[in-house]
Formats: C-alpha cells, structure tokens, sequence
C-alpha cells in the first residue's frame, strides 16, 4: 500500500527543489548581466528556496525513518494517486 503522506511529502519536496532551481538560474542570469543590486536581492530569495528545499527534504527523511515507508514499491501508480 502506498503512504499517502510520503507521496505528498515526496510531492512537497519535489516542488521546493524545482523552486529553488529557478531561483538558481534567476540569480546567475542576473550575475551574468551584472546587476548588482538585483543579484542581491535574488540571492536572498534563492537562500530562502533553499531553505525551503531542505526543510522538505528534511521531512521527508523523518517521515520515513518513523514510518519505514521508504520501499521502491511504494511509487507503483503513484502519478494516479490524489495530490492532496
């Protein structure tokens, strides 16, 4: 059976990392093009992106050394199963 928190934590981490990606090129395309200022201000929000990524990441980690769900079968038909 699959754990339903752990997709949703799974589904949680999975959007804070593609988060924190964007971030990332955001910051590099502003540095590439020497804006300083707007640099700062997007190296800030991409630490806050990270922050968020981690944090998930975390969670997830927890959830599964609590709940020992962390089995490769537990993804079977996961794309079909309901995000909330």
């Amino acid at each position: 059976m699959v754990c339903q928190e752990r997709v949703r934590l799974l589904r949680n981490y999975s959007d804070a990392s593609t988060n924190y990606a964007v971030k990332v090129r955001e910051l590099v395309e502003l540095a590439i093009a020497g804006l300083e200022n707007e640099t700062n201000a997007a190296r800030r929000l991409c630490r806050a992106a990270w922050d968020s990524a981690e944090g998930s990441r975390l969670a997830l980690s927890r959830h599964e050394a609590d709940h020992t769900c962390d089995r490769v079968g537990d993804f079977r038909g996961v794309e079909d199963l309901d995000p909330s």
